[in-house]
């Protein structure tokens, strides 16, 4: 089950098309949902590196991570 939040915003029109358009999306609330996801998982595969992550050995993967939102640096 996906928690909602229901909340007042004030929205860009010109944007919202824009987006509505880029997406493939109809209606705010979902062209807004689709967008926050859409920027989160850029967001998680902004750092992923497929060498690394993939073919990298755990030390390498840690490593690699650090300091960029992955591992707690020590």
């Amino acid at each position: 089950m996906m928690i909602m939040a229901r909340t007042t915003v004030d929205v860009d029109e010109a944007a919202l098309t824009a987006a509505q358009a880029a997406l493939g999306t109809r209606g705010l609330s979902v062209t807004v949902n689709t967008a926050l996801r859409e920027v989160a998982r850029r967001s998680a595969l902004a750092d992923f590196d497929v060498l690394r992550d993939i073919n990298g050995t755990p030390a390498e993967v840690e490593s690699g991570r650090k300091g960029r939102g992955g591992a707690e640096e020590e």
